[in-house]
């Protein structure tokens, strides 16, 4: 009998068809034993990718997994980490199944099994909290496309390289006066990390921005009636509202609107506006909707060329959390380069010390980052965005503004 059809021994056969398959790249953590991958450098290095592709934050999870397989085959392609004899990128994808408890025993399981250099994750700023805890004890870096302000507090491995949830609401708020020479604003807002300290920071600002707030409405995430909502909204007298939701919710809020006829200026903020998903359920109504966004497909050559392939890919545009993390992974793969090590502290001083002003690391508005002692990239700002034609087009600011405002 030929050697290559000889079975191996049951422990060596099981250690070989775990190898074959973490070979390409990406395993689910909770689908495998979460036994330490200890492979040569030169073969592989563990990245961690933490993401809910089920639950209520699915559509986004999943979006975000497809870009992070992209990001790391084109890492790859390229040829690895040459400082660390060419090694691969073997990413390790978890399924935070959009619950915080999961999201706590995943990131654990993730980081004790699998030894990752580094990890990115969330989106979800309420899931992101947690994971960034599990990481910061166990002094492993982590960056985000989270906009909570309360994630850098505190912390020495979490960096965000793209704008606060205080920058959205500044940048909301002077986009109102695109809309209005006076600004009477209704924010409905979920009471959730993301939508609370996004709304706090709406309410803070206004003044200062000459914008009128006269509606300020929590409600409970995950609604099944906007209904009442919108008639708070019509009754303030508002001439624009600021939902702060994700997908489900901003798509029941917006049908409301319309059905009620309800004739109001919207700007959509981020998290469910700025993904393809919403316009595939709402359709024409979302034409001329506003928003904002920390990253868009159009902001240069370099996000165009990777959302060219990832719409050849996946057959829509590559939205705001997905085309962060594409940059996130080549910003992971900048420090590893510079550390020549996949020890998760020296990765972190890496990440720390990055100033990156070209390639898909500064993929981002403003095209650099360069992180503070807080973890924040202190070149951070977001992008005013429309639905122009099925498509999400940069307006806000002059300066990254893609293609000119359409006007009710």
């Amino acid at each position: 009998m030929e050697n290559s059809q000889r079975r191996l021994p049951p422990r060596q056969q099981r250690r070989r068809d775990f190898l074959v398959k973490t070979a390409g790249g990406v395993v689910a953590a909770g689908a495998l034993s979460a036994l330490p991958v200890r492979l040569r450098a030169a073969e592989s290095i563990n990245i961690g990718g933490l993401y809910p592709v089920t639950g209520s934050f699915a559509q986004i999870g999943q979006g975000c997994v497809n870009a992070a397989k992209l990001a790391v085959q084109m890492v790859n392609d390229a040829g690895g980490i040459k400082s660390l004899g060419g090694a691969k990128l073997n990413l390790i994808i978890s399924d935070l199944q959009s619950d915080t408890t999961v999201t706590r025993t995943e990131t654990d399981r993730l980081i004790s099994g699998y030894k990752p250099a580094a990890i990115h994750g969330c989106f979800a700023s309420a899931l992101t909290l947690i994971a960034s805890e599990v990481a910061e004890r166990a002094k492993v870096p982590l960056l985000t496309g989270s906009s909570s302000d309360q994630l850098n507090k505190g912390r020495h491995y979490t960096f965000t390289p793209f704008s606060r949830a205080s920058q959205f609401a500044l940048a909301q708020l002077q986009m109102s006066k695109l809309v209005s020479d006076k600004p009477k604003v209704a924010v409905v807002f979920e009471n959730t990390a993301f939508g609370t300290s996004t709304s706090n920071g709406l309410r803070e600002q206004a003044p200062g921005e000459g914008v009128e707030i006269v509606l300020f409405e929590p409600y409970s995430a995950g609604l099944t009636d906007a209904g009442p909502l919108i008639n708070k909204v019509k009754a303030s007298g508002a001439n624009m509202l600021f939902p702060v939701s994700y997908l489900n919710d901003l798509i029941l809020i917006i049908r409301a609107i319309k059905q009620g006829g309800l004739q109001i200026a919207i700007n959509g903020g981020s998290g469910g506006f700025v993904i393809p998903d919403f316009y595939k359920n709402v359709g024409n109504a979302a034409e001329g909707l506003l928003g904002v966004a920390h990253w868009n497909h159009d902001i240069n050559g370099d996000a165009q060329k990777v959302n060219a392939a990832y719409q050849k890919q996946y057959g829509e545009f590559l939205f705001e959390y997905a085309g962060g993390l594409v940059a996130q992974t080549f910003m992971i793969a900048d420090a590893l380069e510079q550390a020549a090590s996949t020890d998760p502290q020296k990765v972190r001083d890496a990440i720390a010390a990055l100033d990156v002003s070209q390639g898909y690391a500064a993929m981002c508005p403003g095209g650099r980052v360069k992180f503070g002692p807080d973890g924040k990239n202190i070149y951070a700002h977001p992008v005013g965005v429309q639905w122009q034609h099925g498509d999400l087009a940069t307006v806000f600011p002059k300066d990254d503004a893609r293609v000119p405002l359409l006007k009710s």
